[in-house]
């Protein structure tokens, strides 16, 4: 799982195959970087120490930008910023740390934060295809398949319909058909016996 997996597994599913990937360490943010106005504060939580992770995975040996913002934010007792800033840097000068190695290392970070950046965006990129995308299509495909079938079923109901209509007609017609088969049959025995008795009273 890459650093844009391990963050979004903290909001999305991840996949079986995701899971049994690789992870690398999932790092967390500087407790010193903002928090924008309505960020949720578990997630804002997630991304800090995704953020302190990495650049405290990248931190070099010795003194350096990350040292320098730790020592700041330990020193947020003071309150001129100046001295703050002066202060934090004179602690660090005497392990060997410059400005100029100072503002280096910071534009290291940058650079990291940048590439960190990248990779999130590839996975959140990945993640709208699988997780958005993927189930939009097939929401889509669903709703043809209900559109199809709810043709078939229309068809079905006039078929139905048709079928009743054609049962009601053959019914009719064959009672008719019995009823007048009956009707004639009995007035032709009715016939045979009258001929029967005048044969009877007229032929000797």
């Amino acid at each position: 799982m890459n650093i844009g997996k391990k963050i979004l597994s903290a909001f999305v599913e991840v996949s079986d195959k995701e899971k049994e990937s690789s992870e690398p360490p999932a790092a967390v943010q500087n407790t010193s970087t903002p928090v924008s106005n309505g960020t949720n504060p578990a997630s804002t939580g997630k991304f800090q120490q995704h953020f302190d992770k990495l650049f405290a995975e990248a931190n070099i040996p010795g003194p350096d930008y990350f040292e320098f913002s730790k020592m700041v934010d330990v020193m947020s007792v003071i309150p001129d910023e100046k001295a703050r800033y002066a202060a934090a840097f004179a602690g660090l000068t005497v392990q060997g740390l410059d400005k100029q190695k100072l503002l280096s290392t910071a534009n290291e970070y940058i650079r990291l934060l940048e590439a960190d950046a990248t990779a999130f965006r590839s996975t959140i990129d990945q993640a709208v295809q699988e997780k958005i995308q993927a189930k939009q299509a097939e929401v889509k495909e669903k709703a043809a398949r209900i559109q199809q079938l709810s043709q078939e079923i229309t068809e079905l109901q006039n078929r139905i319909v048709e079928l009743d209509a054609a049962i009601k007609e053959n019914e009719e017609k064959i009672y008719h058909s019995t009823e007048g088969y009956a009707a004639e049959s009995e007035e032709r025995k009715r016939r045979i016996q009258v001929d029967m008795e005048k044969i009877e009273q007229h032929i000797e």
